[in-house]
């Protein structure tokens, strides 16, 4: 009887120590994969990649100006700083408030990880401080194709071709995002950036609210 009953505890001990055991290992996976996860954008770009995505942005020292239309704060103008090679400094004058953005290049985006308001002659953030800012949302991300998604954007062409009045862009890159009744469509061409943004807002009338704001000049 005493050896049934001590055969018993002994598979009942390593059951139980097996279960622990793949417990842990379920832990430890899932633990992976978060870090995996929060980790995505961290890794900065290398020199190549950083040079494709960098050329979607406007380049260092340049002031690029948009003409809106309806909305009052639709017009502004954009003056872009090189950090360091991997860490871009944009100051946003509307009119209305200035923004300070700062993006990071990494291995497959451009994202974004600082916007506040701020005064009329801000102080830049230092490469080390711009490199120990947390990652806020992607603003164009690796692969170019259509149909690739990321935070809500969605690559509707890469091939779009846009009139701003003062040039014609071929080969643009065309995001769009749709929240609630608003959608709102990006248009990126190379060595320039950013050059429109169209706001489209369904309404109770019949003809929807939009707001543009396309790029005049850089200089």
């Amino acid at each position: 009887m005493r050896s049934i009953l001590f055969v018993l505890s002994l598979a009942i001990l390593l059951v139980g120590c097996t279960t622990n055991k793949v417990t842990e290992q379920q832990e430890t996976l899932s633990k992976q994969a978060v870090t995996a996860e929060a980790s995505k954008f961290e890794k900065t770009a290398e020199p190549k990649t950083a040079e494709n995505l960098a050329s979607f942005i406007p380049p260092d020292g340049s002031t690029a100006y948009y003409v809106g239309q309806g909305n009052e704060f639709a017009s502004f103008s954009l003056q872009t700083t090189y950090i360091d090679d991997t860490h871009i400094a944009q100051i946003e004058d509307n009119g209305g408030v200035i923004m300070l953005k700062v993006y990071r290049l990494t291995d497959s985006a451009i994202v974004l990880i600082y916007k506040a308001a701020v005064d009329n002659t801000p102080s830049l953030p230092t490469a080390q401080e711009a490199d120990s800012f947390p990652v806020i949302e992607p603003i164009l991300q690796l692969p170019f194709e259509v149909g690739n998604s990321f935070a809500g954007w969605t690559i509707q062409s890469t091939t779009a071709t846009v009139d701003t009045g003062t040039k014609i862009y071929h080969d643009v890159i065309q995001l769009t995002r749709t929240k609630d009744t608003m959608t709102t469509q990006k248009y990126f061409a190379k060595d320039v950036g950013l050059i429109r943004i169209e706001d489209t807002m369904q309404t109770d009338n019949e003809e929807p609210f939009v707001v543009t704001s396309t790029l005049r000049t850089i200089e």
